[in-house]
């Protein structure tokens, strides 16, 4: 991990992450040392930054850019730029209220471990509305969040989650499932106490380890699928919405995980595990589709799927508004059709993929009828360990697995995922998509 100051070096990557993701960077600190950190796992020679808290006339500057149609993201990584927590800045009240008055309809969301905040802080982020927490709290235990985030106050962060809901914020709940460490007893607690504390969503990330991870961290074989087995026996004790990530995908039927209180959906009575076929008359292609689609509808009228029965249901509801359905995430059908439409009767594509997304592209294939496309999926050889999602692949992993394909000379295409490169088309060694070696096959980025 390297230190860059404000300058030349950090611009582009700011501009980044504000263009392409709407998301404001603020530091690259953290108060916490989480054990399952991934920058404590990363290869060595990775190109990823870190940098100091923005100053007052870049932040700014920055935030006149960000787009006021789409929520704005403060605490997520979204390029190469370590994010740290956001909280560690000394002017993020001042940042918050300077959002607010420049864009006073426009959602904000704030990702943080809440070790910094107290009554006062939730005081002023009331005021901020609209606006929505992600905490990262890993265990509601003072032991187990002091062993997995070296939070030696964590009796803080459990008392601000615990006063959440009288200042109505909501929030959403995350941890990271280690239970070779802390026990599977520790997990439930945690969950339990997101669930009635009020989070929207509790997310169960499985964990994911490196080559260059500490042993301590790595999970015993088997660790997955016990997870989300755990996963599928506790949602029925709970209130609200728990998920597991990565999700296990094996279809594009868009499945209601759960429902948003006093939303439109809420209203209309969908009902957590109802699959939605239909939005006004048309059938629905993907749980990303549907999402999307009911985003921009008014007024929408669904046909779902109940068991074996078919039920219309008439919403009210404004255009760009939240319909109040959770979903995993699956595919875009536009990124579908894009790749359909660049194939033609004579043409064959190679498309090289992450293990993940491997039975959603299988499944897309057979259910969009796309021809004359192969797929061959992409082992991480860069990070190692057990790390597959496509934003963590480098053109040496996309290299082997063509190699590795059935007579790989014989298509006219070859197609890679373009979230594992930056807007230069670099990965995170600072390899460029263009060296890979593939003879005189083009390489298109799937976007």
């Amino acid at each position: 991990m390297t230190y860059i100051k404000e300058g030349q070096i950090l611009q582009p990557f700011l501009v980044e992450a504000v263009r392409e993701h709407n998301a404001l960077p603020l530091t690259g600190r953290c108060n916490l040392s989480c054990i399952f950190c991934s920058h404590r796992h990363n290869p060595p020679d990775i190109k990823a930054f870190s940098f100091a808290p923005l100053s007052e006339g870049l932040w700014s500057d920055l935030a006149q850019y960000l787009d006021p149609g789409r929520k704005i993201i403060i605490g997520e990584s979204a390029t190469r730029l370590r994010e740290g927590e956001p909280f560690t800045h000394p002017q993020i009240y001042r940042i918050l209220e300077r959002l607010r008055l420049l864009y006073p309809e426009t959602a904000i969301q704030i990702t943080t471990n809440a070790a910094l905040i107290n009554e006062n802080a939730l005081k002023i982020l009331a005021t901020l509305k609209p606006l929505e927490m992600v905490i990262s709290l890993n265990s509601a235990t003072a032991a187990g969040r002091n062993l997995l985030m070296n939070d030696f106050r964590p009796e803080n962060a459990l008392r601000v989650l615990s006063m959440m809901n009288n200042y109505n914020i909501p929030f959403h709940g995350s941890l990271v499932a280690l239970p070779h460490l802390v026990g599977f007893d520790d997990l439930r607690k945690t969950i339990v106490f997101l669930d009635q504390a009020g989070a929207l969503t509790v997310r169960l990330l499985l964990p994911g380890y490196t080559a260059f991870s500490d042993l301590a961290v790595v999970p015993p074989p088997g660790t997955s699928e016990i997870l989300y087995s755990f996963v599928s026996e506790i949602k029925s004790e709970l209130k609200g919405v728990l998920l597991a990530e990565p999700p296990l995908i094996e279809n594009l039927d868009s499945v209601v995980e759960g429902v948003n209180v006093n939303s439109p959906a809420f209203s209309a009575g969908i009902m957590a595990g109802d699959i939605v076929t239909e939005i006004n008359g048309i059938e629905t292609l993907s749980r990303v589709g549907t999402f999307n689609t009911l985003y921009s509808s008014y007024n929408p009228v669904l046909t779902v799927k109940r068991g074996s029965d078919f039920i219309k249901v008439s919403s009210s509801k404004k255009g760009s508004e939240s319909f109040g359905l959770i979903m995993n995430y699956d595919l875009d059908p536009d990124q579908i059709k894009r790749v359909k439409e660049s194939l033609n009767l004579s043409a064959s594509a190679l498309m090289l993929l992450s293990k993940p997304a491997l039975k959603r592209w299988e499944v897309a294939a057979d259910k969009f009828d796309i021809k004359n496309l192969t797929f061959q999926a992409v082992d991480s050889l860069y990070f190692g360990g057990s790390i597959n999602c496509a934003g963590l692949l480098t053109v040496r992993d996309f290299q082997q697995a063509y190699n590795n394909a059935n007579n790989p000379l014989s298509f006219d295409n070859i197609l890679v995922p373009a979230v594992a490169f930056d807007s230069n088309g670099q990965d995170l060694s600072g390899s460029s998509y263009l060296n890979l070696k593939t003879g005189s096959i083009p390489v298109t980025l799937v976007t």
